[in-house]
């Protein structure tokens, strides 16, 4: 019939398997054979309109256009002849008629993926040749069968159709009227493309996935459907894709190879569509109940790795060699090029032992519950390990043992409110006052009250700040001279730095000059 190939020529339907062609040609049947039943030679004007649909592929807003037309016609058609039948089976509203048909083509029109069928070969690597994977994987309480083997990375497309990078593809198509390309949609994932509303941070947490993959390869397989659509592993695959393309030294050859290859999870060619749902839903949607390490374990790790090396030292290591030593802690442990984890972890760690062996030292404590508070207070370690230099938490903590030891008794029994109460203890340390309330919350029983307490501590040391910032120069000055009078000349000596020294000579000459001129000013008023 030539009116029924013309339909098929609408944008899809050409590329439909069989049975779904033959859906087509049952639900379009009825509406040509009207055609042909008003009269050949309306069928010939019914073909001129269809010519379109033949001549290229249609779009839905076309094909409504070419059906709204041909419905027309054989309804002029069955009019003109008498045809009550056919005016029958063709009543009602037009835009109606229409819309059911072309949803019906849309429904059973292939979808993208099927139109870009393409032959995805698993190869063997390392010993491993391809092969069904047993047991068969359960996704959402279904059993789907699998074929595991290797593909190459530079074969294997980021999925655009994920949800998660929904939001920045449709800004991208916006700013630039097109899809994204593979390389393109690698850099949104790395937040390269500077897209209204997302930061330059690496949201998707590439960069760490693939300093890990560079370690350990891909260690959960990444799944494809049959036509080689990634339903699983975007984040893994534009991590494999980072390392490929990274021409930094981060990244050697041994882990490029890593990545060269994955070892993928791919649906049969029997594969339905309620079986790559399963997948997708279980995936995203189920959560693997994985429970991370916490950082003080990780942190133990390191740490305990950093002492192994420095005993394989012959003599104490130079700064240089501990800064490269710290260098490939770090990328053992997957923590990137920067040792910053690495010094913050092994700060931490100081700062939890000295914790840990006061309170079971000299508290008598029982040790495992120590350590269990330690792991629980882990992060506030960071805070107290920052700022060795005069002015720092750190600094006050360690000129004054008794100050350290409240300290350390009070985040033991958990009255710190959170991790920015630490760092204000710098001001309370030279503040009787303070530093009383202090001690009225290690000795008050309960938490509440002696958490308003330590915030009382904290008020008290912000108003003193504020009164000195006010009140000025005289405080500052009577301060810092009965610091430097004190300060014996051996500490000048042996613990001032060059520079700084260098620093007060300037300024005392030239406060000097000035101090010269105030007072032979009140020197002649008093003359006077």
């Amino acid at each position: 019939m030539r009116e029924l190939k013309g339909l098929h020529s609408f944008q899809g339907v050409a590329e439909m398997p069989k049975d779904a062609t033959q859906n087509v040609q049952n639900e379009f049947e009825s509406l040509i054979m009207d055609a042909y039943r008003v009269s050949i030679e309306l069928g010939e004007e019914v073909e001129a309109v269809l010519q379109e649909g033949r001549d290229r592929p249609l779009s839905r807003e076309e094909a409504v256009r070419v059906l709204s037309r041909v419905i027309t016609t054989i309804r002029q058609g069955a009019t003109r002849r008498g045809d009550a039948a056919t005016g029958e089976a063709l009543s009602g509203d037009i835009d109606v008629l229409v819309q059911r048909l072309v949803d019906t083509r849309e429904r059973l029109r292939p979808s993208d993926r099927s139109a870009k069928l393409r032959d995805i070969q698993l190869v063997p690597r390392n010993g491993i040749p391809p092969g069904p994977v047993q047991p068969r994987p359960c996704f959402h309480g279904r059993d789907v069968p699998m074929t595991g083997g290797f593909i190459k990375t530079a074969d294997i497309n980021l999925w655009k159709d994920n949800e998660r990078l929904d939001i920045h593809l449709a800004q991208f198509r916006e700013q630039n009227g097109r899809e994204p390309s593979p390389p393109e949609v690698l850099d949104i994932m790395l937040s390269r493309v500077v897209l209204p509303g997302v930061t330059e941070a690496d949201q998707f947490e590439v960069v760490a996935l693939a300093r890990s993959i560079a370690v350990n390869g891909v260690r959960k397989p990444p799944i494809l459907a049959y036509d080689g659509t990634l339903l699983d592993g975007n984040r893994r695959l534009a991590a494999c894709h980072y390392i490929l393309s990274s021409s930094s030294d981060e990244f050697d050859t041994e882990a490029k190879r890593r990545a060269e290859y994955i070892y993928v999870w791919q649906l049969t060619e029997h594969a339905t569509d309620d079986e790559r749902d399963a997948v997708v839903v279980s995936l995203n949607f189920e959560s693997d109940c994985k429970l991370d390490w916490p950082e003080y374990i990780k942190a133990r790790k390191v740490h305990e790795e950093w002492q192994g090396m420095l005993a394989l030292e012959p003599r104490l290591p130079t700064v240089r060699r501990q800064a490269e030593m710290k260098r490939n802690l770090s990328k053992k442990f997957a923590l990137g090029p920067d040792t910053g984890v690495v010094n913050r972890y092994l700060k931490m760690v100081e700062w939890a032992t000295e914790f840990e062996s006061y309170h079971i030292n000299e508290k008598r404590r029982d040790t495992f519950e120590v350590q269990h508070r330690a792991n629980r207070y882990f992060q506030y370690f960071d805070e107290l390990a920052k700022g060795a230099s005069p002015g720092g938490v750190a600094h006050a903590l360690q000129q004054d043992e008794a100050f350290k030891h409240l300290v350390f008794d009070l985040l033991f029994e958990g009255k710190f409110r959170n991790w920015r109460q630490i760092r204000e203890l710098k001001f309370i340390n030279d503040n009787e006052e303070a530093r009383e309330s202090l001690v009225r919350a290690r000795n008050e029983h309960d938490v509440e009250v002696a958490e308003d307490h330590l915030e009382n501590a904290m008020t008290i040391a912000r108003t003193r700040r504020a009164e000195n910032r006010e009140v000025g120069a005289n405080t500052r000055i009577e301060s810092f001279v009965k610091w430097l009078e004190d300060l014996p000349i051996s500490a000048v000596r042996d613990r001032v730095r060059p520079d700084n020294l260098l620093r007060l000579q300037s300024a005392l000459r030239l406060v000097n000059g000035y101090v010269q001129g105030v007072l032979e000013v009140d020197q002649r008023a008093e003359t006077a």
